[in-house]
């Protein structure tokens, strides 16, 4: 009898599939026979699954977010909120294979997603989410202390920023920008952040 397989785990697995050729190969590379060929499946099935290849290519790009915030909700708590910051934020930066591999199939669907209305929403969607992920951040930093809107929004963007530019350095020059030095540009980033506003550390 044949294995069934549920609709959401076979999305991710022909997402991840669509990944692997972008790794492999580039982004112009893939195609639906390309992905339904990594995956083992026919091109109707993939088909079936993903109308056209914008509707995948689409999937792939929010899988990449949607592990990123499974990791983050699997987060051990941590003794200070400064600490549990510092996590969620390195969680967001490639200092492990895993996380540089979905970084940079991230990178190649975001740079090719200008043209396509359907990739261009979902890049400003990612884009969001990530965002907001920076937002918690200061808001959760900055919480005990008076911070007006424009200062915080401020630093939203300095945070977003860092972290983009970060992962940039990590996936294109490795041999200059370390996994350990990254991560102590983000400690020391949060650091400076929480005595310019004066917030008290346990």
């Amino acid at each position: 009898m044949p294995k069934l397989i549920d609709h959401a785990t076979r999305r991710e697995e022909i997402a991840t599939a669509a990944w692997r050729v972008i790794l492999q190969r580039g982004i112009g590379a893939v195609s639906v026979r390309t992905v339904a060929a990594e995956a083992g499946l026919s091109v109707g099935s993939v088909r079936h699954v993903f109308a056209s290849q914008t509707q995948l290519l689409s999937f792939a790009m929010e899988l990449v977010i949607d592990r990123a915030a499974a990791r983050i909700d699997a987060l051990p708590h941590r003794r200070t909120e400064l600490e549990s910051m510092e996590d969620l934020a390195t969680e967001l930066l490639p200092l492990d294979e895993e996380r540089r591999g979905e970084t940079e199939v991230y990178l190649a669907l975001f740079a090719a997603s200008g043209a396509d209305s359907t990739l261009s929403a979902t890049r400003a969607d990612v884009w969001g989410r990530v965002h907001a992920g920076c937002r918690t951040i200061v808001s959760r930093l900055t919480d005990a202390v008076t911070v007006t809107e424009e200062q915080h929004e401020q630093e939203v963007v300095r945070l977003h920023a860092l972290l983009d530019g970060l992962a940039a350095h990590l996936i294109w020059r490795p041999s200059e920008v370390s996994a350990a030095a990254a991560r102590t540009a983000i400690v020391d980033h949060l650091h400076e952040l929480t005595t310019r506003f004066g917030v008290a550390r346990p």
